[in-house]
């Protein structure tokens, strides 16, 4: 039998959800709100597209759902049985027990094999023993940057190839850190992360104390425009088309002589896009990666005085 000591420790919550048709979503979303929601799930039953999603998701059926706690439950169970049959509507309702998504998404998040025996390794893991050099410490929380999606790893392997040797380094859209502090264990003088978002900062400051890089790292909150235009010899850009295409042409005054550009985030149809953006203004792709349907390029900029 279950430990008596442990019942009801943790608060119990219901799940109701309703299934309208398409064209009742907005209906059922604003009387679920009117019956006193604070918040709502829901699925509109539409294609979601790149930028939003890493690849086009089919739609699932409309539905929008409440979660209540169980002291008010017959309550809302009762009004939205009443609605449903009026409007011919389907609904259902189950037990949840809410969860710490904060920590709990750890459990699947494994030690991330890299090139050249590079590894990322979740700041709660063990390491390999006496290999530091060689190992990322990785908190990411909530932003982005773990290695294990394609367009990080693309850019990580590119990276570890590299000769990043007293190089200065700007890594824009920074997230977790993950690209910024490889080019510092692998001999990058400096390295400056940007990055605009609030959650994503404070998991980046994390990062780069679990890694003891501090002393040649600097963190800007904010975006190309807060970063003061001198030259670097990398620049890594793994960020959607939409903000590349933008900044592309801002970004050639932060390029020191025969500096590298590393582009990813960029679905394979981008690919003509990115070599066009590239030619207008004077620049070379020298190396192309795909992975799942992704891409990372590598961009060769020659001029030997600062743009």
């Amino acid at each position: 039998m279950p430990w008596e000591g442990n019942m009801a420790v943790t608060p119990k919550y219901w799940r109701i959800a309703l299934y309208p048709p398409q064209k009742d979503l907005e209906e059922a979303v604003a009387w679920l709100y009117g019956l006193g929601a604070n918040g709502l799930e829901w699925e509109d039953g539409t294609i979601a597209n790149p930028p939003f999603t890493d690849i086009p998701l089919e739609p699932q059926m409309p539905f929008v759902a409440v979660y209540v706690p169980e002291a008010d439950y017959p309550s809302w169970e009762q009004a939205v049985s009443q609605m449903a049959e009026r409007r011919d509507w389907t609904w259902e309702a189950r037990e949840v027990f809410p969860e710490d998504w904060e920590t709990s998404w750890k459990a699947y998040y494994q030690p991330v094999a890299l090139a050249n025996g590079y590894s990322i390794v979740p700041a709660w893991e063990e390491g390999p023993a006496g290999d530091e050099e060689h190992v990322i410490r990785l908190d990411p929380g909530m932003a982005f940057g773990t290695g294990t999606h394609a367009t990080t790893r693309m850019c990580l392997n590119a990276l570890i190839f590299a000769d990043l040797a007293h190089r200065r380094v700007l890594d824009l859209g920074a997230g977790s850190g993950i690209l910024g502090i490889l080019a510092l264990k692998r001999g990058a003088r400096e390295a400056v992360l940007v990055e605009p978002d609030g959650v994503a900062l404070k998991a980046l400051r994390h990062n780069i104390a679990l890694n003891h890089v501090e002393d040649r790292a600097r963190v800007i909150a904010g975006t190309l425009k807060d970063v003061p235009p001198t030259p670097f010899d990398v620049l890594l850009v793994n960020i959607i088309w939409e903000i590349i295409a933008h900044e592309w042409s801002h970004l050639q005054a932060y390029l020191a002589p025969r500096a590298v550009i590393y582009v990813s985030g960029l679905l394979e149809e981008r690919m003509n896009d990115m070599m066009q953006l590239a030619r207008s203004t004077g620049q070379r792709v020298e190396q192309v990666e795909r992975e799942d349907g992704w891409l990372m390029l590598v961009v060769a900029h020659d001029s030997v005085e600062h743009s």
